[in-house]
């Protein structure tokens, strides 16, 4: 066990309610740990199984301390339990593909997608990219890995007017951006490009110094490595919170409202005031409908996965934008979530 969500024996706390609700509705269910030194040992136990419940986060069997290659051989093992035809919540490919940032641009004309959303994977389309979208509007800029906001970046133009259509014009690496950091709230104040200089090779040098605890170099290793940026248009509203709706498959289960605490931006990690709604809350009605009526059904044809089931515990977390009608306002998704996705 390598995080402090296990229990003395060394699974997660969520792990025997799911095991005794696969049970009470009518199936069978053992608690089994993947043991990495014993990998042959453990394909042979677990080939004898229908099905699969994988509550292994993604790149957990790459921590220091566990044998070398773990993590691909786990993988290629569930891969090849897909092949053989039985169900992997969630597989690989499917966490991979369903958590990874790219995911907004493959699901952008989704009525809860953000058409003006764009994924870079080598420096020369960030920084032609950027320069042309956030001369246009204040942008969001997310890295592939990490999960509690760090190295996600809101983007503000300083000193210098938005232009009025997109690609009208790109900004020069002498403009002045202000940034905040997601994880934190922390704020910098930056050159454009001093940020693209930081975003490709990390502090110090020619993107000077930065406040940040993470290094930047979100594009290291390149795409096969999760090396990546999503740029996506800011929406002020996220200040009100996101709301996240915590799905069983295809079913939902119940939605929560993350407002950031007083004076933030963000609603990631525990820097947030929950409030739990029913799933048939008359308040999100409208996102309801238009995500798990009309959305979901399409959602894995979209990523690619049609092959693949829907993840068994997932979730989507949206933040509000004004609607077309005054006064109105639609939900758009910032990310979704598959891997290991606690229940509380």
């Amino acid at each position: 066990a390598f995080n402090t969500d296990k229990d003395k024996n060394g699974f997660r706390y969520d792990a025997v309610p799911i095991a005794n609700g696969v049970i009470m509705a009518g199936g069978s269910c053992d608690l089994l740990q993947y043991e990495p030194e014993k990998h042959d040992e453990m394909v042979a136990k677990l080939d004898a199984y229908d099905a699969f419940i994988v509550r292994v986060n993604p790149g957990q069997l790459s921590n220091p301390g566990v044998i070398a290659g773990a993590q691909m051989k786990f993988d290629d093992m569930m891969r090849s339990f897909v092949a053989k035809g039985k169900p992997v919540w969630s597989s690989p490919d499917v966490q991979i593909q369903m958590g990874a940032k790219d995911a907004l641009v493959k699901i952008n004309d989704m009525s809860v997608g953000l058409p003006d959303t764009y994924a870079y994977y080598d420096a020369e389309a960030l920084i032609s990219g950027f320069k042309k979208s956030c001369a246009f509007a204040p942008r969001v800029i997310k890295q592939n890995r990490g999960s509690a906001g760090e190295g996600i970046w809101l983007c503000w133009l300083l000193e210098k007017e938005y232009c009025k259509t997109l690609g009208e014009s790109s900004l020069e690496d002498s403009d002045k951006l202000k940034l905040m950091e997601m994880n934190d709230n922390h704020t910098e104040f930056h050159t454009v490009g001093e940020f693209l200089e930081f975003c490709v090779a990390g502090p110090g040098g020619a993107a000077g110094e930065w406040k940040s605890v993470f290094p930047g170099q979100y594009l290291k290793g390149g795409k096969e490595a999760g090396g990546q940026l999503v740029d996506q248009r800011l929406l002020p509203r996220i200040s009100e919170g996101e709301v996240r709706m915590l799905m069983v498959k295809n079913a939902l289960f119940q939605i929560i409202h993350k407002k950031p605490v007083e004076g933030g931006f963000s609603a990631v990690g525990g820097i947030n005031i929950p409030t739990f709604y029913a799933p048939d809350a008359p308040e999100y009605a409208e996102l309801t409908k238009k995500f798990v009526q009309d959305d979901i059904p399409i959602l894995m044809d979209a990523m690619g996965l049609g092959d693949q089931p829907l993840p068994l515990i997932w979730t989507g977390d949206f933040i509000p934008a004004d609607g077309p009608e005054p006064g109105s306002t639609v939900y758009i998704v910032g990310e979704f979530n598959c891997s290991c996705v606690g229940c509380s």
